[in-house]
Parts: C-alpha cells; structure tokens; sequence
C-alpha cells in the first residue's frame, strides 16, 4: 500500500479524488468528451479515442471510430457455436473467456509474429489491431452470453444505427434510459490504473507474445475471482441472503448488520463489497451511478 510500482499513462488512481482518466476526474471526463446523439453521456467510442490519445476527439473523430468498430463487430458463427456447447449452468465469465479464445485464429498479431516477418518495434500495430476488433465484438458476445442464460436465449441483431454502448442495451432488450447506463458504465470500469489483477494478468500473459485474444481471456479468468469482479456479484448475493436470513420483511437494524457481518467473517468468508482498497473515501464510480439513478425518473 502506498508504494508506487507502476507506470501508466491512461489512468490514475488518487485516494482522496479516485480514478482519473488522462489526468481528469470523472465528472471533468463526462464534461469534457462529444455526448451521444439525444444524451448526456460521452459515447464509449468518444472515451477510447480520448484514453489512446490523450486527446479530446472531435465529433468527426468519434464517428470515425463509431464507423470502424462497425467493420470490426461481426462475430464468426462458431463462435457462438462454441457457447452454446457449454453446459447452460457454465457461469457468464466462462462462456465470455471461450467466446474470446474462439475468436484467436484471427490475432493479426499471431499472423504477424508466424509470418516470418515479426518486429518488435512494429509489433503494436498487430496489438492494436486485435485489440480493436475484441473490444468491438465483446458487447456482441456478451449482448448473447445474456440472452442465451436470462432471456430464453432471445437473440436481438445489432442495430447499425446505434453506437456501442446503446447497441448493448438494445440487444440485451433493455429500455432506452439503459442506453446511458450501457454508456456511463462502460466508461467508469474501463480502465482503474491498470495494475488490478485483470489488468496485470493480460500484461504478463502478453509479455510472453502470447497474442491479445490469450492474454485478454487470461485476464476475465482473472476478473471472475471473489477478491476481483466476482464482489459485484457476491455484494448482490450477500445482501439478499441477509435479506432473506435476518429480516424476515423488517427494517434491518444496527444489531441484525454487526450480527450478519460476524457471521460472515466467523465462517472463515469475505464480507464482498466494490470499490478500490487505495482509495479514502466513496467511490467516484458509485457516485456517478448513484447520481444517474437520482436523475433517472
């Protein structure tokens, strides 16, 4: 704690301020970034553009990226094939990281390294290459991880009208308020300093050459972990278990909570919570999507 041992210069994370992006805050980001059309959050685009270059892009600029992710987004059939093979019990987290390693035989950068032609100094336009094309399928393969586990397996096609993160929300069958969720959350999860486990684990595993389709399904295997992503699942599943435990439809009162919290901690488990263990005060995160839903009749 408190030792510096990394570098990055997309985000950082303060303890008191939380996370910025290019050295603005969150708020400063929102504010600063080209808004959907109809919105008044950034699009997902606008804010890749902005954490590659450092650069608040201009309208033309976005729809450029808009228009290229849009190239990028068709998921091969087998892809979705490999999937649906899984048992349907298979946690979302394990049918994304197979849909991502289904998708490796395209790596322009396996392509480029076997071609006999591999250069370390020009290896990056191979990286970026894939890394484009994963981040414009992965709404795609998980708009149908969803679909397939909670809703039947309903599938909706892409909108080619829609940007990514309102794209998401509409093929997950969600209204039009969570276009701007799809976008606000996006945005708020996409990058926290780069040294959490997921993070790390892609840069170790790509360290290796190993290509961005095996380092980035390295790195959601890591995601899943309850000391990692999996908290926002187990928050959730903490809380109604106490709900059904403790309450029985009264009003929990300071007793029942210490009372529930030892009894978590006595049986040798984690009380699971989200958030960040350098920071000092509540979540700027949270406190966006609190604020959203406080503005969201």
């Amino acid at each position: 704690r408190d030792i510096r041992c990394l570098v990055t210069d997309i985000s950082y994370l303060d303890p008191q301020e939380g996370i910025r992006f290019r050295g603005k805050t969150i708020p400063e980001t929102f504010a600063a970034l080209p808004k959907a059309d109809g919105s008044k959050y950034p699009t997902v685009e606008s804010f890749w553009y902005f954490l590659l270059t450092g650069d608040v892009p201009t309208q033309a600029q976005v729809d450029e990226v808009v228009a290229e992710w849009k190239t990028r987004q068709e998921v091969p059939q087998y892809v979705f094939d490999a999937i649906r093979a899984l048992p349907r019990e298979s946690h979302p987290m394990v049918m994304l990281s197979v849909g991502i390693l289904a998708l490796q035989k395209d790596s322009k950068f396996a392509g480029f390294y076997n071609s006999g032609k591999f250069n370390k100094m020009t290896a990056w336009e191979s990286v970026y290459e894939d890394a484009s094309d994963i981040v414009a399928r992965i709404p795609i393969i998980a708009a149908f991880i969803y679909n397939l586990k909670f809703r039947g397996d309903k599938q909706i096609a892409i909108d080619p009208k829609l940007d990514m993160g309102a794209n998401f929300a509409h093929m997950i069958g969600q209204s039009e308020e969570y276009k701007d969720v799809a976008r606000m959350y996006f945005i708020l999860h996409s990058d926290h300093e780069s040294g959490n486990v997921s993070a790390h684990t892609t840069h170790l595993v790509h360290s290796a050459l190993s290509d961005p389709y095996y380092a980035y399904s390295a790195g959601l295997n890591g995601l899943a972990g309850p000391l990692h992503g999996l908290a926002n699942q187990e928050v959730l599943d903490w809380t109604m278990k106490f709900q059904e435990k403790y309450c029985k439809g009264v009003e929990p009162t300071k007793e029942l909570v210490t009372k529930a919290l030892w009894d978590t901690l006595n049986a040798g488990q984690v009380i699971p919570g989200y958030g960040h263990a350098v920071l000092r005060k509540t979540d700027p995160r949270y406190m966006s999507q609190r604020e959203f839903c406080h503005k969201t009749p």
